[in-house]
């Protein structure tokens, strides 16, 4: 080879290095070059689990697309790949793996969940993965910051370029709950299955109102009111003049004699009322809980700010919501004199979770996983009593932490146990931790994994954490990490969640969406070596492949509480009655989508093995009716696909929550769906049979302006019908 040839060839390499090492930073620094400059230090809010009724184990989001960077494994080379003091490599689909966990949900999720728009999304992630650089950083010079700030920039270029298509609008977003700190939202709407506050009470007064009842809570830039939707119209108390007339329901929640903003009046059960919850923080939807007595919980986990992990905790029920929260002083503490539960502590860690510990005199504990920025980043496992008040001695404003040290949890578990969604029960707490670094002797295998890298995280571990009463009053609970089980599953599979509420049974689901059909998963944490399997359903007599529509909304895991319990699984799709060839009319005055439900179950105590079997299903015609000529209004015009960013009445309603209760007196889980349009007005699904018929067919008014809503249901029981795309369907 000549010289000439030999130069020109290194040069081209020189060339080749200079345009992937610094065109990128260069391009991402200049569109972004005022992006938040994070000098707090804090660890990225993580994704969080909130369940939506009592009997509900798990809701599985995600669309069964998997949960990761979504990245080509080319990516990795124009990211800084240097290694760390320990020699470990973060290559950048595993090292901001969390803050790509969150932004797949929010582009999947976001819009009809939140509010959030793409942009809202691109700028979490950023400012997520500025926050991961800073904790994880490769190298250690003083230049490190900010080389995170530039691969933060990067990553954010990336998907701003090459995610428009991905983020999905009012025709593809669905209802699912995973932000602990939805500080972006301008506004949001989330519905909680509670037991009836006060038939227990006074049964006769209630005897027409089901056993469990809808409460809805409108967040609207943290001011949040409840409205009990499926109660009836009847007067939480007498109208009276005399602070000390008290009656039973006001007597049960402990009110001891009427503030002013309850005399002369004759408030509803089904009236919108507000909810005094200690203001300047961000409210997320509050999280429940049912404890070992079966009683309900609604729990607040408030951050104060991004900056620290200072939150506010707030305990409630639905009693006590529904009549008075007025505190008398503006405080999160036993000082504010409110009706709820107010403690101000500070849990080191930025998405607290409310769990049981039994056995404890204060059995509701706030709890957090936290990594710690020590040498080796030992996982701390911080606890605190929700209820108990502060002692103004002894740093009793800090949750109590143990440290989990050693190998076993520093193989990428003290950082990864952030990035998956966390299991609570009674007394323990799962967390899934992936691998967040690379490390290998190899030059080889290190310029390999620094060109393609891993396009998927498959190493990690489930770390069991077994949680008893602390051994003094103020002590941390007693935690201990009961196993570690290592294993090596692709993120496609994520979210992985639990199938019973068993301790100690460690079946995980998870949807998995191909090009056509969706198929549920399991694998067993108990053994040696665990693996995804399938899991069959049965419907008709014979095994039944659902279309790939049905992962489009979450699907909702149950476990009944009968003296032979049975493990439920509810599906839904729906689709807006929409002409491609033919938009929408600016004039038009009416829409219609089709809704479909499908369970299956099987006994909860059947073996891994055993098939689910199909056991009731529906298809509804939903359609709206409403008046011209007020189509600025969401809920007055037709869903346009070419606009998706603009919400239309049917579009709302096939991203609805759903929810899963005993709505009506007759035996058996109803399913409901909370209606952004007609508030008061859900649409229930009372079970009948093998099928579901609505309990109303008609909803909402004539004028003015005119808004009708009639739905129409018949049995949905053809294995042919939920094998293909819901548009499919005979008429």
């Amino acid at each position: 080879m000549s010289r000439k040839l030999i130069g020109w060839s290194i040069a081209a390499i020189a060339a080749i290095f200079l345009i992937l090492n610094y065109l990128p930073s260069f391009v991402a620094d200049s569109l972004y070059k005022n992006v938040d400059d994070i000098t707090d230090g804090e660890m990225p809010a993580t994704v969080t689990s909130f369940e939506s009724g009592p009997d509900v184990i798990s809701t599985i989001g995600g669309s069964g697309e998997g949960l990761n960077c979504s990245l080509p494994a080319l990516t990795n080379i124009v990211f800084d790949g240097s290694r760390d003091d320990k020699g470990r490599r973060h290559l950048v689909l595993q090292h901001f793996r969390q803050a790509c966990v969150f932004h797949d949900l929010c582009y999947r999720h976001g819009l009809a969940t939140y509010g959030y728009n793409q942009n809202d999304c691109d700028r979490i992630l950023q400012n997520a993965a500025f926050r991961l650089c800073t904790y994880i950083r490769n190298g250690s010079g003083t230049g490190s910051a900010t080389r995170c700030q530039t691969d933060s920039k990067m990553v954010l270029a990336g998907v701003s370029m090459g995610g428009y298509n991905a983020f999905r609008g009012w025709d593809r977003s669905t209802y699912f709950e995973f932000e602990s700190d939805p500080f972006r939202s301008d506004g949001f709407q989330a519905s909680r299955v509670v037991d009836h506050p006060f038939k227990a009470v006074d049964p006769a007064k209630y005897r027409n109102d089901p056993d469990q009842v809808i409460l809805s809570f409108e967040n609207v830039r943290s001011d949040i009111a409840v409205t009990c939707m499926t109660c009836g119209k009847l007067p939480v108390f007498e109208y009276t003049q005399d602070p000390n007339e008290i009656d039973a329901e006001l007597q049960s929640v402990g009110v001891t004699k009427l503030p002013e903003a309850l005399l002369k009046r004759e408030p509803m059960l089904s009236e919108t009322v507000p909810i005094w919850l200690p203001p300047r923080r961000h409210h997320a939807a509050p999280h429940l809980l049912v404890d070992s007595k079966g009683k309900d919980h609604l729990i607040w986990m408030s951050r104060n700010n991004p900056q620290d992990t200072m939150s506010c905790i707030v305990g409630a029920d639905a009693a006590q919501l529904l009549t008075n929260t007025l505190p008398r002083r503006d405080l999160c503490s036993k000082d504010a004199g409110s009706l709820l539960s107010m403690v101000e502590v500070d849990m080191f860690a930025t998405s607290p979770l409310p769990m049981e510990i039994p056995g404890a005199p204060e059995p509701i504990y706030a709890t957090a996983i936290s990594p710690q920025k020590t040498v080796d980043n030992d996982l701390s496992f911080c606890t605190r009593s929700a209820s108990r008040a502060v002692d103004q001695s002894g740093n009793d404003d800090r949750s109590r932490c143990i440290n989990f040290t050693g190998e076993a949890v520093t193989k990428g578990a003290a950082l990864g146990a952030f990035q998956d969604f966390p299991v609570i029960r009674p007394g323990q707490q799962i967390v899934f931790a992936r691998d967040v670094d690379q490390r290998t002797n190899s030059a080889l295998t290190a310029i390999w994994q620094r060109a393609f890298g891993d396009t998927y995280s498959p190493g990690g571990a489930l770390l069991v954490i077994d949680v008893a009463p602390p051994a003094t009053p103020k002590g941390p609970a007693a935690a201990s990490l009961k196993k570690i089980v290592r294993f090596n599953i692709d993120d496609r599979f994520d979210p992985m969640m639990p199938i019973t509420r068993k301790v100690d049974d460690l079946r995980f689901l998870s949807l998995e969406a191909s090009k056509e059909t969706v198929r549920l998963r399991m694998v067993d944490f108990a053994k040696d070596n665990p693996a995804i399997g399938s899991v069959r359903l049965t419907m008709g007599g014979g095994d039944v492949e659902l279309d790939r529509s049905w992962a489009a909304r979450p699907l909702m895991v149950l476990e009944t509480r009968d003296a032979q319990p049975k493990t439920k699984l509810v599906f839904s799709r729906g689709e807006i009655a929409t002409d491609p060839d033919k938009p929408a009319s600016p004039g038009a005055t009416t829409e219609a989508l089709t809704l479909q439900t499908l369970v299956f179950e099987r006994d909860a105590a059947a073996p891994s093995d055993a098939p689910f079997l199909k056991s009731a299903g529906a298809a509804c015609r939903i359609t709206y009716e409403f008046a011209a000529g007020h189509t600025d209004w969401p809920c007055y015009r037709a869903f346009d696909p070419d606009r998706s960013m603009r919400a239309s009445p049917a579009a709302r309603m096939q991203a609805s929550q759903m929810l899963v209760g005993h709505f009506s007196k007759g035996a058996g889980h109803g399913i409901a769906f909370p209606d952004a349009c007609l508030k008061s007005e859900p649409i229930i699904l009372a079970p009948q049979g093998a099928t579901f018929t609505p309990v109303k067919d008609a909803a909402g008014w004539d004028g003015p302006p005119k808004l009708r809503r009639t739905i129409k249901c018949e049995p949905l029981d053809t294995a042919a019908i939920v094998s293909r795309p819901i548009t499919q369907k005979a008429q």
